[in-house]
């Protein structure tokens, strides 16, 4: 297991403070946060001189959660939601430490749930704990999720979607615009919870397959290699055209997958 300070100093690293007031500047000295490089001084002085941090108010995080039935899809001993709220304990639990506050959105075509942020307590890990515990039958509406954060959520935060490729999928242009109107005002981060099997595996013969949000049934021969490479190929190509679209946002996309361990999965989105 990963010691307790190398995950608080990476967790520091990715979830920076935005509520730094700041004193008087001095000199800089090597390891001083450039970020904090007062320029105007600098420039006066003829060397490097940083702004003093004389307080930090610490940071709201808000995690977006998408509980509909996609999430809940598991080919393995954990599903992608249940994989996700172990990632969102652990962060909760080191944002605590760091005096941080968090807030939850769970969301599928409605909002399930919100608390507003606070410093983690029992009712936060109670709500995390129940995450996975939903209507199977649910659907996902994303774009009303950031719309409800958009007109919720007014201080400056850090906003962490966690959904699926699938929510991604409907409605992508109209997700895409909310994404950059919440990114204007705050920091996003994107997970997307997968499974080795989102997609059926080739060679099994032909099945009959359920939607796990519409509950539609459709069948698939996966002895059939051109319809099934084209599946693949499809679903490639859009995860890459996602990619492309958040990265024009500057917003990290961060892809955990349910085989993976909470451990691992969090050390992807921290280092």
């Amino acid at each position: 297991m990963a010691s307790a300070s190398a995950l608080a100093k990476l967790y520091r690293a990715s979830f920076r403070a935005n509520g730094v007031v700041l004193g008087d500047a001095r000199e800089y000295v090597p390891g001083d946060d450039v970020r904090f490089i007062n320029w105007k001084v600098t420039a006066r002085m003829g060397s490097p001189f940083v702004d003093g941090i004389v307080a930090d108010r610490g940071n709201d995080i808000i995690f977006a959660v998408d509980v509909s039935a996609s999430m809940q899809f598991s080919s393995r001993n954990r599903s992608k939601i249940s994989l996700v709220a172990d990632v969102v304990s652990a962060v909760a639990r080191l944002a605590e430490i760091n005096g941080d506050r968090v807030g939850l959105v769970a969301f599928s075509d409605a909002i399930e749930k919100f608390l507003a942020p606070r410093i983690a307590s029992k009712i936060f890990r109670y709500a995390i704990a129940r995450l996975a515990c939903g209507d199977r039958r649910l659907q996902t509406n994303v774009l009303g999720a950031l719309r409800f954060l958009s007109g919720t959520i007014k201080k400056q935060s850090v906003i962490v979607l966690c959904c699926d490729t699938f929510g991604l999928s409907i409605g992508r242009k109209s997700i895409l615009a909310q994404l950059r109107m919440l990114k204007l005002k705050h920091e996003v981060i994107l997970i997307t919870a997968t499974d080795d099997n989102d997609m059926p595996p080739a060679g099994i013969g032909k099945i009959t397959t359920e939607d796990a949000e519409t509950g539609d049934i459709f069948d698939i021969d996966t002895d059939d290699s051109v319809a099934m490479e084209k599946v693949r190929s499809k679903y490639s190509a859009y995860e890459n055209l996602i990619d492309g679209d958040l990265s024009k946002l500057g917003i990290n996309n961060f892809r955990i997958n349910s085989k993976d361990s909470a451990e691992s999965a969090l050390f992807a989105l921290l280092a």
